[in-house]
């Protein structure tokens, strides 16, 4: 019963890491992905690109802060 258990796990681990592209073959491309090349198929380039967005969206949270503060 163990080992039925293990298998199921380390197949839907297999699945879950294929889907996210760490493992194996790429998944098929989204044919809804809204233009070519707007997201990096790899997936360290991926979490670069949310990163700077991530930082960009925090500068201009502060610049509103600031532009609010200055207000009052």
């Amino acid at each position: 019963m163990l080992l039925l258990a293990l298998v199921i796990v380390a197949w839907l681990a297999k699945s879950a890491l294929t889907s996210y592209g760490l493992v194996g073959k790429s998944p098929a491309p989204d044919p809804n992905a809204a233009t070519p090349g707007a997201t990096p198929a790899d997936p360290r380039e991926r979490a670069r690109a949310v990163e700077q967005t991530v930082i960009e969206q925090a500068r201009e949270t502060a610049r509103r802060i600031e532009d609010a503060e200055k207000g009052q």
